[in-house]
């Protein structure tokens, strides 16, 4: 059992060491290729728009015949998007490569939940899952700061080559885990009785709490923050891929000290609120836009832990985990696609700034409206 968590572990830093650089990467790639930021935003929608529904899907799948068949399949996903990425020079091939980084991300968060839970048990697993997301968002961070170096010294091409062999060696330890087997399994009872019952109203408050504070972080890591600080303040790949692994190590260390000190719900919720003037602030500090970066970093990391508590409470007695969790996560997705798919329209439209002031008001309603949940509920 020791030796197959220390391949989970392995598997979920390579994981995210892979997905954050190509996070970092592609967007820069394509503004490289002269790419207008409209069909940055769309392309880079896919992701979530796709996710939204693969995750259910293989969530089902892995309640029913275990997670390996899963994350077999992501592996070789992640495999097959960057071989589009290194062969494709239209914006239809980067789609299909979004769409091959959406069925490598579904697989992966539809399993890394209950794998946690088969090897943790079912005690604070709202700190171990909030434990775990740190430790993948230093992986995280290690990503986004190596790519940089990477684009810089070497190339593009020679960048997706290095994320192809990492993802060769992820494939191949999901191969050498002993557990879960392939098995059939039957699609009508899966789509039908595990994905489209009924849930609770409290279980869709929850998920919309969840859905606010994942929102901005995500769109900031994935979308705004690279276009803005590469087009407008002409930091370079470099300076681009540092800003980005300062947020997302940033997120980490407060991640992890949330969960280790575990910060009262107030101090949580304070220090989520020190984002909105951040977030404010952000088209006006100019080079000094890693000093309200730190602070959204900071939010970030402690509202994992609240969104953690959320999830916790509506499906960790639930049969069907997996399930349970991708459909908790099903409106943050809706509203990831969409804002990032209507984001480039907004910029091109109004500027950054407008995008800036609506994730600054999406935070402050996130805040006023998890601190009545608690409250009403008297968590």
């Amino acid at each position: 059992m020791r030796n197959t968590l220390k391949k989970l572990f392995l598997i979920d830093m390579l994981y995210a060491f892979i997905a954050s650089s190509l996070a970092v990467m592609v967007p820069l790639y394509l503004i490289d290729i002269k790419m207008d930021v409209v069909s940055i935003g769309l392309i880079l929608s896919i992701i979530p728009l796709s996710f939204m529904f693969l995750r259910l899907l293989f969530a089902s799948i892995a309640d029913s015949v275990g997670t390996k068949t899963v994350e077999i399949l992501e592996s070789i996903a992640a495999i097959a998007a960057i071989l589009i990425y290194i062969l494709s020079n239209s914006a239809r091939g980067f789609a299909l490569a979004q769409f091959g980084e959406a069925v490598r991300d579904a697989g992966f968060w539809a399993t890394a939940r209950t794998d946690i839970v088969a090897a943790n048990g079912k005690d604070h697993l709202d700190r171990a899952f909030a434990y775990l997301i740190g430790i993948r968002q230093l992986a995280d961070g290690f990503g986004r700061i190596s790519i940089g170096f990477f684009i810089f010294y070497f190339s593009f091409q020679t960048s997706f080559y290095i994320m192809f062999g990492l993802s060769v060696v992820m494939l191949g330890l999901v191969l050498t885990i002993n557990k879960n087997p392939f098995h059939g399994f039957p699609i009508a009872k899966i789509l039908v009785k595990k994905i489209f019952h009924k849930r609770s109203k409290t279980f869709w408050v929850d998920s919309f709490g969840i859905a606010m504070q994942q929102l901005v972080p995500s769109v900031l890591m994935a979308f705004l923050l690279p276009l803005y600080v590469y087009t407008v303040l002409d930091f370079g790949y470099s300076g681009t891929a540092a800003v980005l692994a300062i947020f997302s190590l940033v997120t980490a260390a407060a991640n992890l000290l949330a969960v280790k000190y575990n910060f009262s719900k107030s101090t949580l919720l304070f220090s989520v609120l020190m984002s909105v003037p951040a977030l404010v602030l952000i088209p006006y500090l100019q080079e000094l836009i890693i000093v309200p970066v730190v602070v959204i970093g900071i939010s970030s990391g402690c509202g994992n832990l609240l969104s953690e508590r959320l999830v916790c409470k509506d499906v960790s007695r639930k049969k069907n985990i997996s399930t349970e969790v991708g459909a908790i996560y099903f409106p943050y997705m809706v509203l990831a696609s969409l804002f990032i798919g209507f984001g480039g329209l907004a910029i091109e439209n109004w500027g950054y700034l407008s995008m800036f002031y609506l994730c600054a008001f999406i935070m402050l309603y996130y805040v006023i409206y998890v601190r009545a949940l608690f409250k009403r509920r008297k968590d």
